[in-house]
C-alpha cells in the first residue's frame, strides 16, 4: 500500500455496557465503543460511545473537516458521545452519519433526534452547526462512503438488531463486528462471509467461554469465539473488543496472552492504541 495513503486504526473507546473509571481499568481504558479507521484522507468512525468526545477534540486539533460516523446500533454505550462530538458544532465541518439496524425512512436522523431531547438532554440536534447528512441502509447492503472505499455490511444477532461492517481499501480489509451473540458450536455464516480473508477483525468479546452460558441471551460473544471464527474464515488478526465493564486490566492481560498464542498477531484492544496495516 502507498505510504502516502495510510490505513490506520485508532481505538478511542473499547469498553462495553458503560463507562468505567475504576483504577483497575486504567491501562486498557474505560471509554465505550469508538474506533477510528483512517483510509488516506478519509476518516471513518465506528460507533459513537463515550470515546467519541476524545476523538472529536482530536479531529479539531488536526483540522479535519470531514468524517463519516457508522453506528452498529443505538444502545447508550454506542451513542453516548454523540452530543459531545466537537465537529458537530463547527460550521466548517461535514459529518455523514450512517446506520442500518432500524426500519423506516429517516431512521438514523429520527433516532438521534429522539436521543437528544428532554428530559434526557437539554438541547436537540438543531444546535449542530455542521453539515450533517444522514444515511439509512439495510444490513447486507454494500455502501461507498468514498470513491476509494467499499464497505460491506451484515446483520448481527443483538437485541434490537445490529450491523457489522467490512472496510475494503487499497487491497486491505478491516471488519468491525461488535454486539453480536453466537450459538455454541454453530459458527455464524453471515459473520464468516463478512470476515472471509480479512486482514484485521475487531470483534465483540464481552465474555469468556466459561462465562457465556450465564449471558447467552445478552447478544454478546466471547474472545474464544472470535478466534474460532477468524480461523475458519482465514482472517489474519483479531482485536479483542467491547470489554466487559468490570473486566480488569490484569484479566485482559491474561486474555491477551491466550489470544496471541492461538492466533499470532492478535491482541486485546486498548484505548489510545494505533495500528497501521
Amino acid at each position: 500500500m502507498n505510504k502516502s495513503n495510510p490505513l490506520l486504526i485508532r481505538a478511542w473507546g473499547v469498553r462495553g455496557e458503560g463507562y468505567s473509571s475504576s483504577p483497575g481499568v486504567s491501562r486498557y481504558g474505560g471509554n465505550t465503543s469508538c474506533v477510528e479507521i483512517q483510509c488516506g484522507e478519509n476518516v471513518m468512525i465506528f460507533d459513537g460511545g463515550s470515546g467519541l468526545k476524545l476523538l472529536g477534540e482530536e479531529l479539531c486539533r488536526r483540522g479535519q473537516k470531514k468524517a463519516h460516523l457508522f453506528l452498529s446500533h443505538f444502545h447508550y454505550d454506542h451513542v453516548s458521545g454523540i452530543p459531545f462530538f466537537a465537529p458537530f458544532y463547527r460550521s466548517d465541518c461535514r459529518v455523514d452519519i450512517w446506520s442500518g439496524n432500524l426500519p423506516g425512512r429517516n431512521a438514523t436522523r429520527d433516532a438521534i433526534h429522539d436521543y437528544m431531547r428532554a428530559p434526557f438532554f437539554p438541547v436537540g440536534p438543531e444546535v449542530f452547526k455542521a453539515d450533517i447528512r444522514y444515511h439509512d441502509f439495510r444490513p447486507g447492503d454494500t455502501i461507498r462512503p468514498a470513491e476509494s472505499i467499499s464497505m460491506r455490511t451484515c446483520a448481527l444477532s443483538h437485541p434490537g438488531g445490529g450491523c457489522g461492517y467490512r472496510v475494503d481499501y487499497e487491497g486491505k480489509s478491516i471488519c468491525y463486528v461488535t454486539d453480536t451473540g453466537h450459538v455454541p458450536e454453530k459458527p455464524d455464516d453471515t459473520i464468516l462471509g463478512l470476515i472471509d480473508g480479512a486482514d484485521f477483525v475487531i470483534y465483540d468479546a464481552a465474555y469468556t467461554d466459561l462465562e457465556f452460558p450465564e449471558f447467552a441471551h445478552f447478544g454478546h460473544s466471547t474472545w474464544e469465539e472470535g478466534v474460532r471464527l477468524c480461523k475458519i474464515a482465514g482472517a489474519r488478526r483479531l482485536a479483542v473488543f467491547h470489554h466487559r465493564q468490570s473486566r480488569t486490566d490484569d484479566e485482559l492481560d491474561q486474555i491477551g496472552k491466550k489470544v496471541e498464542a492461538l492466533l499470532p498477531g492478535s491482541f486485546v484492544m486498548r484505548e489510545g492504541e494505533t495500528v497501521e496495516l
